[in-house]
């Protein structure tokens, strides 16, 4: 592969990543709206908090994995560009950038992981699991 076969290929990945991250948070989103509705009639029962807590703990797994792809995508980046450098092929600044900051290396083949490499990214995933949480078990503000 060239440099710009595998710009190309990381620059696909992100676009699918994109469009499942989207579709992901828009089901988290209404999760979180199952549950305000829910809250807001006063018939939230143990079982439709157990079914909104299921649909929205599987939603956050899904935005989850789909961070941590974007995260293997980039690394796996790095890695072949490592490779297509230590085959001889003369690279350019932005491609010698790219491995410095992944820290792709030919010999480590970068592996998934379902706990994001970014902390940003893992206190994104915990807040909005605690918000959807406390909204779904929490107990109602209002005082009728």
């Amino acid at each position: 592969m060239t440099e710009f076969e595998i710009q190309t290929v990381l620059s696909n990945q992100l676009i699918t990543a994109a469009l499942y991250m989207f579709a992901f948070l828009f089901s988290t989103w209404f999760a979180g709206r199952c549950a305000v509705v829910t809250n807001e009639q006063g018939n939230a029962n143990l079982v439709s908090k157990i079914l909104i807590s299921a649909f929205a703990l599987s939603s956050i797994y899904y935005v989850n994995y789909q961070v941590c792809f974007i995260d293997l995508y980039i690394a796996q980046y790095g890695h072949s560009l490592a490779v297509l450098q230590q085959s001889g092929v003369e690279l350019s600044g932005r491609a010698l950038s790219a491995i410095e900051f992944t820290g792709g290396s030919a010999s480590e083949v970068p592996q998934l992981s379902l706990i994001p490499a970014n902390p940003i990214a893992i206190i994104f995933v915990l807040s909005i699991t605690l918000i959807l949480m406390t909204g779904i078990w929490g107990g109602s503000s209002n005082n009728d």
